[in-house]
């Protein structure tokens, strides 16, 4: 899986850009799935729900899908049998599109750079599409581990080309030690964006404190 020489400009847009977010997924939302399935064959939904459904095995656990967007995620979560998920996005306009999909027992406005909760009301949360070059970064990581509880699973994607041009493996070095409260598990290497030859990793984080 090798990238491609430059990421679509729509993606582009969000991925690069070192400001406020909001405004740009307010505008694609009404065409966001269509862009990213059919023309850019993102599957990066396919492949964090695939690892996430292998590792949460209990179909009534209380699920966060922080940076749900449209709700994708959602959507392939409930199809897997799971009936107790949550949803939160930076857009408005992105989460009236999650809501439509009905696979959500509640949704919320938040922006991922802060902590998700200030109490431990999830048994595992997942976040796909959100980390990539710009912000959220890899400090704002943990922050998707406050709503777990002790002993919960977070399932987290990065952008593969970001990957490397970021250079997100050295900055996770030492993540263990600057966040006492989670831990970084695991990274696997996943189909991400076909269409442009983009790969991704999915991240596995625990709550241990």
């Amino acid at each position: 899986m090798a990238d491609s020489d430059k990421i679509d400009s729509r993606l582009s847009n969000v991925y690069q850009n070192p400001g406020d977010k909001r405004d740009l997924f307010d505008q694609w939302a009404s065409t966001y799935d269509h862009d990213l399935v059919e023309d850019l064959g993102y599957v990066a939904d396919v492949e964090a729900c695939r690892v996430f459904t292998s590792l949460v095995e209990d179909r009534q656990a209380r699920i966060l899908d922080a940076g749900c967007g449209t709700g994708l995620v959602g959507r392939r979560l409930s199809q897997a049998g799971y009936t107790d998920i949550h949803g939160s996005d930076y857009s408005a306009k992105m989460l009236d599109q999650a809501r439509a999909t009905g696979a959500y027992q509640s949704l919320e406005q938040h922006d991922l750079t802060l902590p998700v909760e200030a109490e431990p009301l999830y048994d595992a949360a997942i976040t796909v599409g959100v980390f990539a070059f710009s912000v959220p970064s890899v400090e704002h990581l943990v922050n998707i581990t406050h709503g777990l509880k002790l002993g919960g699973t977070a399932v987290v994607t990065v952008n593969g080309k970001a990957w490397r041009e970021v250079d997100w493996e050295s900055r996770l070095q030492g993540f263990n030690q600057l966040y006492p409260t989670a831990r970084l598990v695991e990274v696997q290497t996943i189909d991400y964006l076909t269409a442009d030859g983009i790969d991704g990793r999915v991240l596995t984080l625990e709550r241990i404190q």
